[in-house]
Order: C-alpha cells, then structure tokens, then sequence
C-alpha cells in the first residue's frame, strides 16, 4: 500500500520568490499553516502520514471519521523522521520550494525510486518559472493563438509586463481600472488594484517595493466580473495532464480568495453572444487547456496538483471568459473543495470556508454553528449541517469548515 506524506506550507510561492532555503514566512502566515496544518487528511488514506504540530484530538478525529473521511496518521516531523526502516512513496506538500525541499530533505531520503527520479524531487532554478505569472500570461497568449474562439478574451485584454512606475503610469492613464500583480505571490495576495487614473503615494510605495524585490510586474485590465473559477488538473507520473474538475470560488473585494462552493450551479448563466450554457464553455476550456498543457514547461517540471484559476466577465457583447489568469502548480483550495465532495450527497450544494479572527473566536464560531446547523448524513453522505475541517481550539486564529444544505426541487 502507498505511505504517501502530506505537509502544508501555502506560503510556498513566498519561499520561492525568497529563494532561501531557510526562509520563514511572517508571523501571522506561520500562525495559518499551524492552525490549519491537519487540512491535507483529506487527501489521504490510513496508510498516509499528515505533518503538524498541532495534532488533533482522538475526539475530533473520531468526528471527521464518522463524517466519512478516511483518516490518515498525524504526526510531527520530527517523530517521522525517527521512525526506523520506513519508507515512503511521495512526498505531497502543498507546494514545492527551496525552503519545502530542505525541511523535507531526510523524508525524501526515504522514498522510493519513483518519486526519487521524478522532476520534484530536486529543486532547480528553473522551478521558480512555474510559479512566476509571467509563465502563465505566456501560457495564455499562446492558448489565445491555437484556440481563436469568440467567447474567450481578446489578445488586447491580457496582460503585460512592466519594469518601471513611469511604464505603469502610461498604462493606467489609458486603461483604468488597472490590476498589478506581484511576479511571485499566491491566493489573490500580491494583487494591488489602481482604480483612478493617476498613482497615489500608497500605489508607488507598493510598486517600486515589487519591483525592487522581483523586478516586474504583471497588469492587466480590469474586468467586470461575474465568477470566479479554477479548472483542477493532475499532472501524473509519465507526465501527462489528467482532468479533475472545475471548482467556483469567491473572492474579497482587493482579489483575495475567501471560499469555495461546493457543487455549485453554472447552468443558470448563459453566454449570451454565443447562446450556448455556461457548462458547455467551461467543459469545452478544460478540453483545450488540458491539451495545450501538454508538453508545456507544467507537464516537464512539475507533478501532482495544478489548478488553472479563470474568470467569467462582462463586457459589451455580453459574457466571456479568461481561461487563464494565472496557473498555480501546486495544491490549492479548489483541488481541496473537490476532494470533499466525495463526501457529500449529490442533491447537496454549500460552501467550503477559511476562517480568521481573534484567538478563541473559531472555537466560539464553530460551537454555535454545531448547535445550531447539525451535521445530517444520507446514505453514507454528508447532506446538511456544519462541520468545522480544523479542530476548533482557545489558542487557533485561523480555521477551515463546511456548510452544507440539500437542494429542494
């Protein structure tokens, strides 16, 4: 049986764009990854292992097991590594990076020959390219090309590189609203939206501190937009991409991810320039994304999750979509929320949730949402109810859960 290891570090793409292999993230980003260390079980099986420091409670695993989750080990690093004549077959984490390699570097001394000779096994500096967004805005030009369909964005309406305020400024004055984007950042962070037409104090001091850190930006126009999305991918051994899905998510208003649905319903949105459903497009997009990933800088160097986040928008001629506005190789919460719908009843529909507030505050939320929305269960099958993903506690600032309600026809 596989012994697959799983370790949660969503500050990878920080890690990267700092290069050391000793960094360590801002204080209230390590508190996240604490809190919510345990949220890769839901990947796993009996045979797999969960780093955290924080291990859950039997109480609260016994919870999560009668919920219908599989339930691996959860263990510290340190008392994995003194485990004797182990091995393992991979190494998950959330993300690759130098610092996620050397934290990791006796387990992987563990494994076995696949893993070893895979493209993750080592860091390179031609890793770091999988996560800049001028990789992806490359990807997407090159889609744009090869797919010239009608109901996607216009060349004109993607974004471009820019090394310099003055560059920004010519930019903004024809193009505003205008959204800035650091080269290496992740989950809508990194993000600056220029919604007037000139640069104020604040706008520059943020600009020159990206370009003085990693030397461009990415901007692009923005568009009015009706979702969000994120098209799941699997990059397997030999390679070769493996459709897992599309998950919707939302979004604060500077861009920063909140949630995912669970099943969420894109029927009732039409494309109205093409007069085909909503369903249509966004199947036939995964179909031509899943193509033009193949043999691309994604399917050489990367393995495992990838999630193409996209966009439904408006403009004059009514609904389009960006296929890609940026490609993250590595887990993310839309990969996550798809995992947890094998756990739900089909006629079910709700939300998958990040929670952040004052220590103590999770707790309270979660004891009043037990009481007040219980957990329902059909045919083996979340229905209804609230289940919170990461063990409420006094200490926890951050939390992870799910509100679930069946559809009524």
């Amino acid at each position: 049986m596989a012994n697959d290891v799983y370790f949660f570090n969503p500050t990878c793409e920080l890690a990267v764009a700092n290069g050391s292999f000793s960094y360590m993230p801002p204080l209230l980003l390590r508190e996240f990854e604490r809190d919510c260390s345990a949220l890769p079980f839901v990947f796993g099986t009996r045979n797999d292992f969960i780093l955290t420091e924080k291990k859950p409670s039997f109480e609260f695993i016994r919870k999560l097991s009668d919920a219908g989750f599989e339930m691996p080990e959860f263990c510290t690093l340190k008392g994995l590594q003194s485990v004797t004549n182990s091995s393992f077959d991979t190494i998950i984490p959330w993300g690759w990076s130098p610092a996620a390699h050397f934290k990791l570097k006796e387990l992987k001394d563990k494994c076995v020959l696949p893993f070893a000779n895979s493209p993750v096994f080592n860091w390179t500096e031609s890793h770091t390219t999988l996560y800049e967004r001028i990789t992806s805005l490359c990807f997407l030009k090159k889609f744009l090309d090869e797919n010239p369909f009608d109901f996607f964005i216009d060349q004109s309406m993607t974004g471009a590189k820019v090394t310099s305020i003055k560059e920004i400024e010519g930019l903004v004055d024809k193009k505003h609203p205008l959204v800035l984007k650091a080269p290496l950042s992740s989950s809508g962070r990194g993000i600056q939206i220029i919604r007037k037409q000139t640069l104020n104090t604040s706008n520059k001091q943020w600009i020159s501190g990206i370009l003085n850190q990693q030397s461009y930006l990415i901007a692009e126009p923005y568009l009015d937009k009706v979702s969000d999305l994120s098209f799941q991918f699997r990059i397997t051994d030999q390679g070769q991409p493996e459709y897992l899905g599309y998950s919707v998510f939302e979004t604060n208003t500077n861009g920063q991810y909140k949630s995912s649905l669970i099943r969420p319903n894109m029927e009732t949105t039409h494309f109205s320039e093409t007069n085909k459903d909503t369903e249509l497009i966004i199947n036939l997009t995964a179909s031509r994304l899943g193509e033009a990933l193949k043999g691309s800088i994604y399917t050489q160097l990367h393995r495992g999750f990838l999630g193409i986040d996209a966009l439904i928008y408006k403009d004059h001629e009514g609904l389009k979509m960006q296929p890609c506005i940026e490609i993250n190789s590595r887990m993310n919460m839309g990969i996550l929320t798809i995992q947890i719908e094998k756990n739900v009843d089909p006629k079910t529909t709700g939300k998958y949730e990040l929670f952040y507030g004052k220590r103590g505050e999770f707790l309270q939320f979660a004891t009043n949402c037990e009481s007040q929305y219980p957990l329902k269960m059909k045919n083996g099958k979340l229905c209804a109810g609230f289940l919170p993903l990461v063990e409420p506690d006094g200490e926890n600032q951050f939390g992870a859960y799910i509100f679930l309600e069946t559809v009524t026809s």
